[in-house]
């Protein structure tokens, strides 16, 4: 599985002509796969340490991308 260090390297290799809505959709799909599924399998197993734990980093996960998209994402102008 590849680590959160490689996803956001994933992230940040767009090349100019890629939409923000593209950008987005691929961001958003690692955070689910990533982090979506761990919270999953706790909920699952009924672990309320580790569901709260993966709540948490997927809460994380996504400032971290709220952040990024603010600060490294494509611009809306560099979409069109």
């Amino acid at each position: 599985m590849n680590s959160e260090a490689t996803l956001n390297a994933q992230s940040h290799a767009l090349d100019h002509g890629s939409s923000i809505e593209h950008w987005a959709m691929n961001r958003a799909h690692q955070i689910v796969v990533h982090q979506g599924m761990r919270l999953v399998e706790a909920a699952q197993s009924l672990d309320r340490k580790q569901t709260s734990a993966n709540t948490y980093a997927l809460r994380a996960a996504i400032m971290e991308c709220l952040i990024e998209a603010m600060k490294d994402g494509p611009h809306p102008a560099a979409a069109e």
